[in-house]
């Protein structure tokens, strides 16, 4: 009898520690991705940065609107990738006298001359997607969010001064094209705008560049089922979507920015000009 105790007792403590073990597996999973949280764990909830003239290498780990998951890539950026996209920036021409008009050209010619070279964030975009099974909302809170995850800086055309914020200057027009983004990781509100134009179009969704001269402010607006604000376009409804701070879902305009009224389309998802046809 003593020993069919001693046997009791041993097989209990074996399953009080499986079930402990389980547990914790299952606890594990549900904070991640299907088949995606090993890779994740590698990196820092912050973006590792070799500061390095040639290459940057980006790790970013950031988490989705619900916060019970979390998404992360890595990728290299050479600087000759870049340079010719600053050279096409410090080189454009715009004489347009209109608001709007000004930065659609702007915005748009910076789109046309880098929406090959972010390929490499369009694939592993998608690849997340696959894994984690998103579905087609899902898969555009993934872009925007993955952008919204970045620290804003601001650029402007001006020596930087005091800013509250870290800052990059002296840059023309006072944007980045995407690569130049994606490489600095340094971004204000039309320096994001023009990467998620570009990104969201790569996907088929049907992304507006807003701007607002009052405001002094951009950001996109999408084609989402979705409810709140929003600017009528063709017959469609399209959410304003805030992309400078974590968190913001389509259809939310932040109070300081909410009189729809100051928002004009500058850049329309069907808009190409007659030289970007030829090339």
């Amino acid at each position: 009898m003593k020993r069919l105790f001693n046997t009791v007792g041993i097989l209990f403590v074996i399953y009080c520690f499986l079930s402990l073990v389980i547990n914790l597996i299952n606890s594990t999973s549900l904070e991640l991705p299907p088949n995606y949280g090993s890779e994740c764990r590698e990196y820092s909830l912050t973006d590792s940065l070799q500061n390095v003239e040639i290459q940057r290498i980006h790790h970013r780990t950031w988490k989705k609107y619900v916060y019970d998951s979390t998404y992360c890539l890595s990728y290299v950026l050479a600087s000759e990738v870049v340079s010719p996209s600053t050279i096409f920036r410090n080189q454009l021409d715009n004489r347009e006298r209109s608001y709007e008009k000004y930065w659609r050209n702007i915005y748009f010619e910076l789109h046309q001359q880098d929406k090959d070279l972010v390929s490499f964030l369009q694939d592993s975009l998608e690849n997340i997607a696959t894994r984690a099974q998103l579905t087609r909302n899902e898969l555009a809170k993934l872009i925007v969010s993955f952008v919204q995850d970045i620290p804003y800086s601001y650029v402007v055309q001006e020596p930087c001064g005091q800013r509250d914020r870290p800052c990059r200057g002296n840059e023309k027009f006072g944007i980045l094209s995407p690569v130049e983004f994606l490489y600095t990781l340094a971004g204000d509100c039309d320096t994001r705008s023009v990467l998620l134009y570009s990104i969201l179009k790569h996907f088929n969704f049907d992304p507006l560049i807003v701007i607002s001269n009052e405001y002094r402010h951009a950001m996109i607006a999408v084609d989402l089922p979705a409810a709140g604000d929003h600017i009528l376009h063709k017959g469609k409804k399209f959410y304003f979507w805030e992309t400078t701070a974590t968190g913001w879902l389509p259809g939310v305009l932040p109070p300081d920015t909410n009189n729809i009224a100051y928002w004009k389309i500058t850049l329309d998802h069907e808009y190409q000009t007659l030289a970007s046809r030829n090339r």
